[in-house]
């Protein structure tokens, strides 16, 4: 009995000596200062709450009056109205391909543990292991800046030129050379690998304007980022900047700017479901278009065209009055991208292009909207990978004369080729 009492004591101490070491699951290597910055910064990124959700998934919502949102911080949007959906009628066709093969759109975790009542957004509600994880406190909520680099592709009779942020990869399909005023698509979902937690992998449609190493930017797409959000679930995400990422912008309600309507969908949270290899297959459906009347770069969701929100166009100079360069792809952030051995970290599903349906991540029915106010398929395109041992991008169709999908992705690091 001695001996299994000193073994009990034993067991305890440890457990106790693990657990001070631990803080919300994360090494309590930080100092009394930045936790006490950490309480300061949560004081400012989370909003009172009319209604709290517990999800299954960990995360925390918070259902906040609408006039109560970040959005209201900014200068520019003090005496702002919001506007709760579009004054006209979105017209674009429905993504029969993805739903000929049944690719469902998926739901978000939270909303399997209740709603958020009329007048309130759901914001994803930031903890302190969430900022004790991050590279960076006072930078939370930014991509990493690390200059840009102008990578240009060329197609039978032009090039298309593209700002890639430093120590990004980047698998995309392009439109330059017009103005834009929208871009849509469908894009499947995924769980890829992310190898460091100061690293990131994201599917998205950017929409640009302005000088590549400064210019205006509205994203949307899902993310995979366990120095944002603490882990390395699949989530929706936005992103805006005005100087390419250089002092301005921020994902989601982070920052002041980014106006949202939607009661049902939180920016920031987990996807339920992902696509899995020769299984079923998920994607969400994204409309990004410019409301020149009303001044307002629209955001919607779903096959329904759902209205989540939108930038108020005032905040930008180039994207106030259209964008000049369409993305729609992968894109992989590591601060060894350069260096050997590569990162680990994959794009879209983890496997190349050339492995196509079921296996490789896709986009389905890109479309551009001109000034015109049609959608059309993106034109002058081009496809391009910016590290094509570790990454590809490939527009393939399964018969002659229908369109391709865009497949992107890859694993990242894969010996010999990707050392």
């Amino acid at each position: 009995i001695e001996v299994q009492a000193k073994l009990l004591l034993l067991l305890l101490s440890a457990a106790l000596l693990f657990s001070s070491q631990m803080v919300d699951g994360t090494p309590n290597s930080v100092s009394l200062d930045e936790e006490l910055l950490a309480e300061k910064k949560l004081k400012l990124l989370n909003r009172p709450a009319v209604k709290s959700i517990q999800s299954e998934d960990g995360d925390i919502v918070d259902c906040v009056d609408l006039y109560k949102q970040p959005a209201f911080d900014h200068p520019l949007l003090k005496d702002h109205t919001i506007q709760m959906r579009p004054h006209v009628e979105i017209y674009g066709e429905r993504d029969e391909a993805a739903a000929r093969v049944e690719a469902r759109v998926p739901s978000q975790a939270w909303q399997r543990s209740g709603s958020c009542p009329d007048g309130t957004i759901p914001i994803l509600r930031i903890q302190k292991h969430h900022l004790l994880n991050a590279a960076s406190m006072e930078d939370y909520g930014r991509k990493p800046w690390h200059g840009m680099s102008e990578h240009q592709t060329r197609t039978s009779d032009l090039s298309l030129d593209a700002g890639v942020e430093g120590l990004h990869a980047y698998g995309v399909l392009m439109a330059s050379g017009f103005s834009y005023v929208g871009a849509k698509a469908s894009i499947n979902v995924w769980n890829p690998h992310v190898g460091g937690d100061d690293e990131f992998t994201t599917a998205q449609i950017w929409l640009r304007n302005g000088p590549y190493n400064s210019s205006d930017s509205i994203e949307a797409g899902w993310i995979v980022d366990p120095g944002l959000y603490g882990d390395r679930r699949t989530r929706f995400f936005v992103y805006w900047t005005t100087d390419s990422g250089r002092t301005t912008g921020c994902f989601n309600l982070l920052c002041a700017g980014f106006v949202q309507t939607n009661p049902h969908v939180a920016l920031g949270a987990a996807f339920a479901s992902t696509s899995r290899r020769d299984g079923q297959q998920y994607r969400i459906p994204l409309n990004l278009w410019l409301d020149s009347d009303n001044e307002k770069w629209w955001l919607m969701f779903g096959d329904d065209d759902v209205a989540v929100g939108y930038w108020p166009s005032s905040l930008f100079a180039g994207l106030r009055r259209a964008a000049t360069l369409a993305l729609f792809g992968g894109d992989v952030y590591s601060p060894r991208m350069h260096e050997k051995p590569h990162t680990t970290t994959a794009m879209g599903s983890g496997d190349f292009a050339s492995y196509h349906w079921g296996t490789a991540c896709w986009i389905g029915q890109p479309r551009i909207k001109d000034y015109s106010g049609e959608y059309k398929y993106p034109y002058p395109f081009g496809t391009r990978s910016t590290q094509t041992d570790c990454y590809s991008a490939e527009n393939y169709a399964e018969m002659l004369w229908t369109e391709p999908l865009f497949y992107f992705g890859g694993p990242g690091r894969n010996l010999p080729y990707c050392e």
